[in-house]
């Protein structure tokens, strides 16, 4: 490596040698990596990383060139930024940025989060000392939706033929929507009862298996006779089933299950749910609107797959299994309670109350104060 000594005495230039060869002997690698890595070369440390790990956020741009989900908005604000440049105050320009643009705290900690990962691979590689720090944002509750059966039997009814087998999939499987639109029917067992996920096809890569409720099972032998040489499971007109999101929101919206409401592009004010489109440019920042949907999701599914295994007595462990959680805290996350579970708690509580003390626990008995003194005595 040759580097500028800055001045034309050869004393100056041996000091300057010797000190960079000093810090190769701490193990540090010499200031002059430091001063020139630029945003460019960590980000690219970030995309082998990625290649060598398999990480499924790597992903591969119409032009062919490899990217990762949440990575672009840091290209844009940081491109030709040298690394020492970057610091906890232009992070901190990064999130008033993109705060600007109505980025919610979760999409801008995911991008944070990318750019933290490339200074720890850069400081790995000795082609950086340390971080800045990092100011990460509060991030909102976790989506706590999911669905009754009477409202799942509700939404089945508006749904169009050909996916009505989906969504009894994910309500009585819990199946992520990926892993459900490509199955196979090779990894299907109708005989035992079982659906086989394959190494690789989950999103923890991990093969696992699900059982076949008996509503579920007789609606996939329906559809196994209605496309016997399909080999994909959800198919229309002899093709897989990619994508449905226009006709659930419709049905959803049917069934009273979500709405339609419409949104500022610029400054994310909600207009209203008037029909047709209320105006064409926001009233407060003119900026064009656009219609929206809010309500259920099919991956609120996957939630009410959860909870009807813990309701149903499934062991914690098994149920983890099944739905392929490998942690507890997020298997938690899914396991919502609903009104209909406080009720249940409510009713056993009022019964317990009565067995021990032989009345209602919202009327108590009158108690007589001194009876009371002598049982405390």
């Amino acid at each position: 490596m040759r580097e500028s000594s800055q001045s034309k005495t050869r004393s100056v230039a041996e000091r300057k040698l010797q000190k960079a060869l000093r810090a190769i002997d701490q193990g540090i690698a010499p200031p002059l990596r430091f001063e020139r890595t630029t945003y460019e070369e960590l980000r690219d440390g970030l995309l082998s990383e990625y290649q060598i790990t398999g990480k499924k956020w790597l992903r591969t741009g119409k032009d062919g060139r490899k990217y990762i989900c949440a990575i672009s908005q840091l290209d844009k604000f940081f491109a030709q930024y040298r690394a020492i440049c970057i610091t906890t105050d232009s992070i901190t320009e990064f999130i008033l940025a993109r705060q600007a643009v109505g980025a919610s705290n979760g999409t801008v900690n995911r991008s944070l989060a990318l750019l933290r990962r490339m200074f720890n691979l850069a400081i790995r590689a000795k082609k950086f000392r340390e971080i800045p720090y990092f100011p990460m944002l509060k991030e909102a509750a976790p989506r706590s939706g999911f669905l009754e059966h009477q409202s799942f039997v509700r939404l089945r009814s508006e749904l169009p033929e050909y996916l009505r087998p989906i969504l009894t999939a994910g309500y009585f499987t819990g199946m992520r929507l990926g892993e459900i639109l490509k199955l196979q029917w090779r990894n299907v067992d109708l005989v035992h009862g079982t659906i086989n996920l394959d190494q690789g096809t989950t999103k923890n890569g991990e093969a696992r298996n699900v059982p076949l409720i008996g509503e579920l099972r007789d609606m996939l032998k329906i559809e196994r006779e209605r496309n016997s040489d399909a080999e994909f499971l959800f198919v229309l007109d002899g093709e897989r089933i990619k994508s449905f999101r226009k006709a659930w929101n419709s049905a959803s919206v049917r069934a009273g299950l979500g709405r339609y409401g419409y949104i500022c592009r610029v400054c994310k004010t909600e207009i209203g749910e008037e029909q047709p489109r209320p105006r064409k440019v926001c009233p407060s920042c003119l900026g064009r609107i656009k219609r929206v949907y809010r309500g259920l999701i099919f991956h609120d599914l996957r939630r009410t797959g959860v909870r009807n295994l813990v309701r149903a007595g499934v062991p914690e462990r098994v149920a983890m299994a099944i739905s392929g959680h490998k942690t507890r805290s997020t298997f938690e996350r899914y396991n919502i309670t609903s009104l209909r579970d406080l009720q249940i708690a409510a009713t056993k509580l009022e019964k317990y109350l009565q067995t021990q003390n032989g009345a209602s626990s919202g009327q108590p008995e009158k108690t007589d104060v001194g009876e009371l003194d002598r049982h405390v005595m």
